[in-house]
């Protein structure tokens, strides 16, 4: 089959990898595959996938745009790509993809699925995704909690629908136990071996602790995601000294960049924290920290199925997380002991405390959460389910 993969941008986020990896997969089972990402190339630090797609040899095309007064001519070049090269399916990534791709593809007569990966609240772009959905074959939700919203809030055809979790390249070999002191420099990859061929991308760095004031020694709660009010990274700034103050031999790490760098900047420089908040910014070392780390912590307010979950759990991590969209189906039998129910803090920040204070537990529920991965969410088994339904679905338009 010749497939596009059609996404807003190539960042370094959970579904541009999702794409990439999916990208990889169809090229190895010997499909014509290329990414066409709406926004203009990436620059570092923020280029490490597109750099991997290109050793991959994975054909990629970036239409440049970046305001929303260059829509015409963000659909009039993928319009020309598609015409130049017309492929047999096209799959969409993101809101913004999803809105041009539904505009371009059906009036060439492309059969096209559109994915979304979160309950988006803004209801604005509701009527889109009613319309989006109308011109797809299929919509692919990433879990089926996006899914139930999909029908009960933005009022999208059942039958349009069809679930395709996440999935995830499992580490070879055991996990690193939570917590363990890595030693300074160790060359930790971030991402496992892929089974469908070649790393997962990002590029491989080991941590240097002591260059970012954490002592090795030091009990680590590590925040991944981007810093913004949906990540719930506001609720942290305003209960994190509470929590420490509880949790005296712990240090809290934030990973990411965001809007609200600032804000959890003035956070981290407070005297009376000692020192004891790290934001480290973009980092291509995350399972590094993962694996230096004794439990992953996600405020969010909403989502789809957050990958860095998907990663914490393969690596034997245990999670706090709030109960939203995918989360349970990630959890499992242990949603109960990892979550809490949407926006209640005091709950969040009880399981977080809990799981602090009791190693045993932490070890349980870290084999807990890999097993389950291992089972459920086999990142080979995930991009074959692509395959199928394009192969069935791809000569019928919605």
């Amino acid at each position: 089959m010749r497939i596009d993969l059609v996404i807003t941008e190539l960042d370094t986020g959970g579904a541009e990898k999702c794409c990439a990896q999916l990208a990889q997969f169809l090229k190895n089972r010997g499909h014509r595959v290329r990414i066409i990402a709406l926004g203009p190339r990436p620059t570092r630090p923020h280029d490490a996938l597109i750099l991997w797609l290109e050793k991959e040899q994975i054909e990629t095309h970036f239409l440049g745009g970046k305001r929303w007064w260059m829509l015409p001519s963000i659909v009039s070049k993928l319009k020309g790509l598609l015409k130049r090269d017309k492929p047999d399916v096209l799959q969409s990534f993101l809101w913004h993809a999803n809105a041009v791709s539904a505009w371009v593809a059906p009036s060439l007569g492309i059969p096209f699925f559109c994915g979304v990966r979160v309950a988006e609240p803004r209801t604005l772009r509701h009527p889109v995704d009613r319309w989006i959905a109308k011109r797809s074959t299929k919509t692919v939700c990433v879990s089926q909690g996006v899914a139930d919203w999909c029908t009960a809030v933005e009022k999208v055809d059942a039958n349009k629908l069809v679930v395709i979790p996440n999935g995830i390249a499992i580490p070879d070999g055991a996990a690193i136990p939570n917590g363990a002191a890595i030693p300074n420099g160790a060359a930790i990859p971030d991402g496992a071996a892929n089974r469908t061929g070649g790393d997962v991308p990002s590029p491989a760095q080991g941590i240097d602790p002591d260059s970012h004031r954490v002592p090795l020694g030091a009990r680590v709660l590590l925040f991944v995601g981007r810093l913004e009010h949906q990540k719930g990274i506001d609720v942290l700034v305003l209960h994190g000294k509470s929590l420490l103050d509880q949790l005296p031999e712990h240090h809290l790490v934030l990973i990411g960049n965001g809007s609200m760098r600032p804000i959890v900047d003035a956070f981290a420089m407070q005297p009376e924290l000692q020192g004891r908040v790290h934001c480290l910014g973009h980092r291509n070392d995350v399972r590094a920290w993962m694996a230096r780390s004794e439990l992953l912590l996600l405020p969010t307010r909403y989502e789809g199925m957050p990958n860095v979950l998907l990663e914490a759990m393969a690596e034997g991590l245990p999670i706090v997380s709030n109960r939203v969209e995918g989360v349970a189906e990630l959890l499992g039998e242990q949603l109960q002991s990892q979550s809490s129910a949407k926006g209640n803090w005091q709950e969040f920040f009880e399981k977080v405390k809990t799981l602090a204070q009791t190693p045993e537990t932490r070890a349980m529920v870290g084999q807990a959460n890999r097993e389950r991965v291992e089972r459920e969410f086999d990142l080979e088994k995930q991009l074959m389910r692509y395959e199928s339904l394009w192969l069935s679905g791809s000569t019928t338009q919605g």
